[in-house]
Order: structure tokens, then C-alpha cells, then sequence
């Protein structure tokens, strides 16, 4: 049976030096792609908040066109 998830605090944007709650989670491979410097280094998914995220977007973009063409 599954948990209820209410009364769940919001994840934190795991970026060092941001405290917003988190939007999204990506795979620890995924967002070493990037320039972001983490919080800690074990982990697995690294949540990112709106600001972030869109800077992900940006910086991952030529990545995901030839991910997309070649899968």
C-alpha cells in the first residue's frame, strides 16, 4: 500500500550557497556535466530548484540534441 505524502518537508536545491526548495532531481552523472558545485559529493540525485534547473537546461543542451539523435 502506498504512504501518504502529506506533511513531507520540500526538498532543498542542493547547489552550495542556495537554500530554495528543490523543482526537479537529476542523476549525479547528469549534472557533473556541469559547472554547479555541490553541497556534498555522495550523492546519488542532485535536486535543483527553478533557477538551476533552467541554468541546467542551458548548459546541457548540446548534450541532450545528440543524446536525442543517436538513441
Amino acid at each position: 500500500m502506498a504512504l501518504a505524502k502529506h506533511n513531507v518537508a520540500p526538498a532543498k536545491c542542493d547547489v552550495k550557497g542556495c537554500e530554495n526548495d528543490a523543482e526537479r532531481s537529476f542523476n549525479i552523472k547528469q549534472v557533473s556535466k556541469t559547472d554547479f558545485t555541490l553541497k556534498s559529493g555522495d550523492l546519488r540525485n542532485v535536486h535543483l530548484c527553478k533557477e538551476h534547473y533552467k541554468e541546467f537546461k542551458k548548459q546541457t543542451k548540446t548534450d541532450r540534441k545528440l543524446d536525442s539523435i543517436y538513441e
